[in-house]
């Protein structure tokens, strides 16, 4: 048997397959690249090609090698959707990282063999023998969004500058990393977590076969003996959540800068809800201003309304004085007329030669 999880291909991007195959009475679990989207048929002779090179270079020693290689004699790939094995007969059903079953013909150097299927690596020859299938026209894009694998050489130096230490020792600093909560277990979402930013875009049947192999007792934790006695069981994989673990000193530095960034943003959110609330008072204070204008306009606009209404006393004596004024007007004319007609009767009778009248007239 073997097994194969399937990457979807886009433009300028490798597409990657996860083989697992019975070698020597083990389950091997191989990445496979291809520069498109592979046929079946194409899928198969690949599949072939790469197998028997692995068998050629894991050969245990005195282990005799079938004559033609391995033969494949059907695929099957788990369905995500189904939540079961069913049979690959078309390229539409590949999906990244969906994983197929690939099964081979029984024969005096292959016996299949009840196994878990192992964590993932890249073929022992690596890939070198890459297809040179064109891109399929019109062949849209899969679902996922995964990222290209990296070859998991897990010795000291590589990927970080942490030391290759006892299996215990990685499975304690991974767990504490991984439990990031300071929970002392871990739940699916960290493992999940964990295998995504270390670059292992495993499918979600894949954790959830990884996650059920540690939880062993079945209550959807993974306390710190249980996820040791899991590295055991995937040595490898462990090696790439301790080896990957660790940031570099560039991702340090970044992940500060970030921390300085969220600093700033949050000190100008502090100074912006600051001027809001000055802003607010600002606002508050000019609404004040505005009733308190509107408040005078309407006692200003009332004063003026009075002064245009008199009072009836008011009213009579402003007329009983423009009355009398108008009677002394009266009086004035009638005094200078009456002074200007004596005025020509005295001269008159001066004329004629009245003593009295002379005598008026010149004050003798």
């Amino acid at each position: 048997k073997a097994t194969v999880s399937v990457l979807y291909w886009t433009p300028n991007k490798m597409f990657t397959l996860l083989v697992c195959s019975d070698m020597f009475g083990a389950k091997v679990n191989l990445e496979i690249t291809f520069s498109a989207v592979p046929t079946i048929g194409e899928l198969t002779r690949r599949i072939e090609t790469v197998c028997t090179q692995e068998m050629h270079s894991i050969r245990p020693a005195g282990a005799a090698l079938p004559p033609d290689g391995i033969k494949v004699s059907r695929l099957q790939i788990y369905d995500d959707v189904q939540l079961k094995w069913i049979d690959l007969i078309s390229t539409q059903q590949l999906h990244e990282y969906d994983q197929i079953y690939v099964f081979q013909a029984q024969t005096p150097w292959q016996i299949d063999t009840q196994q878990d299927l192992p964590a993932p690596r890249p073929p022992t020859a690596g890939n070198a023998v890459a297809s040179t299938i064109p891109p399929p026209q019109g062949l849209a894009p899969a679902r996922g969004n995964p990222a290209t694998p990296v070859p998991y050489q897990y010795t000291q130096g590589t990927l970080s500058e942490r030391a290759n230490l006892a299996p215990d020792d990685k499975a304690r600093i991974s767990f504490d990393e991984l439990d990031i909560g300071r929970k002392s277990f871990l739940e699916y979402g960290d493992l999940e977590k964990a295998f995504r930013e270390r670059g292992l875009d495993f499918s979600s049947n894949t954790v959830g076969e990884l996650f059920y192999k540690a939880d062993l007792n079945r209550d959807g934790k993974i306390t710190y003996d249980e996820w040791a006695n899991w590295g055991l069981i995937y040595p490898n994989t462990l090696d790439c959540l301790y080896f990957r673990g660790r940031n570099s000193e560039e991702e340090n530095a970044i992940q500060h800068q970030i921390q300085q960034s969220y600093e700033r943003v949050n000190q100008c959110q502090s100074r912006d809800a600051q001027l809001k609330r000055e802003l607010d008072d600002l606002e508050a204070a000019n609404r004040g201003l505005e009733e308190e204008i509107s408040r005078l306009r309407e006692r200003a606009a009332e004063a003026a309304e009075k002064k245009q209404v008199l009072d009836p006393e008011e009213r009579e004596l402003i007329e009983e004085e423009v009355k009398m004024e108008r009677q002394h007007d009266q009086m004035r004319i009638s005094k200078a007329r009456f002074q200007e007609v004596s005025d020509r009767f005295n001269r008159g009778a001066v004329a004629k030669g009245s003593p009295r009248r002379a005598r008026e007239t010149t004050g003798y």
